[in-house]
């Protein structure tokens, strides 16, 4: 009989000059029984289709997080006068792994710009600048300290992510100026369900009905472990179907 892991290996994707930012996602995995891996594929795995297929394949999960702005032609848009810092290496990779990850089944979590990444994976565009393009009393960029209650999401009481976190309402912490925004359909984006908002009606969460798992929030999770019961919920539920995952590989 085949053995799963006792731990499933999640990788935790950006290129290694980003190790100290992705610290806290590693720590969160690790403390929700995993064991977060830090990877990035090569140019040639970029390049092909099968080679980044057997990249992913060492993983049992894949966990998109926060960082830069999306560059704005990824999702055909002229750049606004208040966009950030962008990243066309981490834009590059993680699109391809997110992609892959839809298209494929594989467990994903993508929090932050993970949300914003998966969103342009499946076509959508974004709000370039929350305060300039869409002004709310709402307080979406509270930088410090890092684990601050900013603001409420309100949740679909059927959504997956209402199982994992529980249903209703509760406070996030909030460090973005970007969001997802709205596709034709009310309530998508593309084919991803929007699941949360925030009370001035932002993006805060979408999932693929049809996906295993692919959960993804604009909010900052791992930074809430230690006083939010929903944080540890959703980390711990995006391990077990990593873990179930590992399962039907056989362990490997």
């Amino acid at each position: 009989m085949e053995v799963c892991p006792v731990s499933p290996r999640i990788l935790v994707a950006g290129p290694d000059r980003l190790d100290d930012y992705l610290r806290p996602y590693c720590e969160a995995l690790r403390r929700a029984g995993a064991d977060p891996a830090r990877a990035w594929p090569t140019p040639d795995a970029l390049a092909d289709g099968a080679d980044l297929q057997r990249f992913l394949a060492g993983y049992h999960g894949l966990l998109l997080p926060g960082g830069a702005d999306v560059e704005p032609w990824r999702y055909g848009q002229a750049p606004h006068p208040m966009l950030g810092a962008t990243d066309a290496e981490l834009d590059e990779g993680q699109l391809a792994l997110a992609r892959l990850a839809l298209r494929s089944g594989f467990p994903t979590l993508a929090i932050c710009r993970g949300i914003q990444v998966v969103a342009v994976a499946v076509g959508a565009i974004l709000c370039q600048d929350l305060p300039a393009q869409r002004p709310s009393a709402v307080r979406h960029r509270v930088p410090t300290p890092k684990d601050a209650l900013s603001h409420e999401v309100e949740l679909e009481p059927d959504s997956r992510l209402a199982a994992l976190c529980g249903p209703g309402r509760f406070p996030v912490n909030s460090r973005h100026h970007q969001a997802v925004q709205d596709g034709e359909r009310a309530g998508w984006v593309g084919p991803l369900r929007v699941v949360a908002r925030a009370p001035d009606g932002v993006v805060e969460g979408i999932e693929s009905p049809d996906h295993p798992f692919a959960v993804s929030v604009q909010w900052h999770p791992e930074n809430l472990v230690d006083g939010r019961p929903e944080a540890r919920r959703l980390f711990r539920g995006f391990v077990s179907a990593c873990g179930r995952a590992s399962c039907r590989q056989g362990g490997g």
